[in-house]
């Protein structure tokens, strides 16, 4: 990657963190088209889950969707299987948001499996990934099928101290409350 990506990828970085989303696209989209006419498959990857995420903040789901679905494609060919991952998982995560878990849940699966062989240290991915996969399995009225995830999820939680997100696990994991009046 040469010093100009670089240096056109961290103005798309700093400008979202800025939430100058438009200032964003724009560096990635230069970085995209670049990438592509030199065959930089890295920076491209890279480029294109940039402006996935701007797309996603000004509110483009379909166009953000399209461009991970792209850096997914590369990062299966080119690695890191880590990208590879966190990309699945974010198409996934805005399937999710316009109600349609058949497209989200085997990107959730692939994300799973790569996080598997990734050990530990994507232990807290892999734990968002499963409580992913027990809110589909809750939302097609699989509540048993979802135990499973959750009781893994909620053993990641609690063995790196994610409060709220273990507070959800033992709700999702509680027995219904009963009232026998």
């Amino acid at each position: 990657m040469t010093d100009n990506f670089k240096e056109l990828l961290a103005e798309g970085h700093r400008a979202q963190k800025e939430n100058r989303l438009s200032a964003s696209r724009a560096a990635f989209f230069d970085v995209v088209r670049k990438a592509a006419e030199e065959g930089d498959r890295p920076a491209l990857a890279e480029a294109l889950g940039g402006l996935a995420e701007a797309e996603d903040g000004i509110g483009n789901c379909a166009a953000a969707r399209h461009h991970y679905a792209g850096a997914a494609a590369l990062y299966r060919e080119i690695g890191p299987a880590k990208m590879l991952a966190c990309t699945l998982r974010r198409e996934a995560d805005l399937w999710m948001q316009t109600n349609q878990p058949e497209e989200a849940e085997p990107l959730y699966l692939e994300a799973e499996n790569v996080y598997r062989q990734s050990g530990e240290e994507s232990a807290l991915d892999l734990a968002h990934t499963l409580r992913a996969r027990a809110l589909i399995r809750e939302a097609k009225g699989e509540t048993n099928a979802a135990r499973p995830f959750w009781q893994e999820a909620c053993e990641i939680y609690a063995r790196h101290e994610v409060k709220d997100a273990l507070t959800e696990c033992h709700t999702k994991l509680s027995p219904p409350n009963r009232n026998p009046h």
